[in-house]
Formats: C-alpha cells, structure tokens, sequence
C-alpha cells in the first residue's frame, strides 16, 4: 500500500508520460494502486486512482466499476469523444459532490460530459476501446485529468463551481460549509 500524495504537492501538478512496456514494474505498479484502494475490511477508500497519486507519473489509472465490482485499469488511456450533454455532480450517487484521495475534505458539484469514449491498453496488453455512460464517466474523466496535471479543484474554479471543505460539528455531525479561494 502506497501513501496517497495530496496538496500542496507540486507533483500533482505534473503531466504524466507514456507506458513504454506492460512488465513487472509496471504490473506491481497497478497492483500497489489496488491495494492501495481496498481496504482491509474488504470495502474501497476511493472509487478512483491515477499513479500520479503516488508519485509515479505514469498514464495508468483505476476505476472502480460498481456494475462488475472491480476495479478497471487504464494504461496509457485517450479520451477519443465526449457527449455534448452534460451532467452536474456524480449520478447514480446519492452524494452528487465530487472529491479527491489527493485534495482532502475539499468538495463540489462539477459539470462533466454524461458519457466518453476512451481508448486505452488493459493489464494484460489488449487494446481496447469502450464507452462509458454515468458515474463511470465521471470517474474515468477525473482520473484523466490527473495524467495532464489538473485535479477537480482547477474544474471547479474553472467552472466557477462553488466548493465546500467537510467540516465535524461539536454534536459529532458532519456538514458541508462552502469556502472561498
């Protein structure tokens, strides 16, 4: 299990290069991605994770596919379309918001396309070319854009979405409160 690397970490910032070759490295690479995500009680900590995360700026990222209940791997991936539709916050989620493993307790609604379709190399190699419609979506265009550099705050203030940080009430609740930046 890796450390997960958050702001102000200039190396989130960094684009990430080519997967040359699918060998070991590369193979206990994803592996430490995975365990990474799943926690020892057997449920997952995130539903996404880009090797950038971690330090290593390599073009592979995990996504977590609620309808196989696996985590899918994307080596050297390229979103080759994006619906013109767009969709605000995460459906099929009862928590429409958008977070990060490397931006903590930061949230918001982002508007992203409501479906892609990307080209990318699987574990063992195989090329392949798949659309995803949704959550999956959403899922797969945050941890792209971790291998350009930009984490969904950037989105958010691009977009100029507001965003909350998670803070604990007195009684031991949770909230939501927005903030400025």
């Amino acid at each position: 299990m890796a450390k997960i690397i958050t702001v102000p970490n200039p190396i989130l910032k960094e684009k990430s290069k080519e997967v040359l070759q699918i060998d070991k490295k590369t193979l206990d690479l994803i592996k430490e991605l995975k365990e990474t995500l799943v926690l020892t009680e057997g449920g997952i900590k995130g539903i996404g994770l880009a090797a950038i995360q971690i330090g290593i700026p390599k073009k592979i990222f995990l996504a977590y596919s609620k309808k196989s209940k696996k985590f899918l791997t994307f080596i050297n991936p390229e979103i080759t379309w994006n619906s013109s539709v767009k969709i605000e916050g995460i459906p099929e989620s009862s928590n429409k918001y958008e977070g990060c493993l490397s931006v903590p307790n930061r949230w918001a609604i982002l508007k992203r396309s409501k479906a892609v379709k990307i080209k990318y190399q699987t574990e063992l190699g195989h090329l392949q070319t798949r659309k995803f419609l949704g959550m999956m979506a959403v899922v797969i265009q945050h941890e792209y854009d971790h291998l350009d550099g930009i984490l969904f705050i950037d989105r958010a203030l691009e977009q100029k979405a507001k965003i909350y940080e998670l803070v604990k009430k007195e009684e031991g609740k949770e909230e939501l409160r927005e903030i400025k930046i």
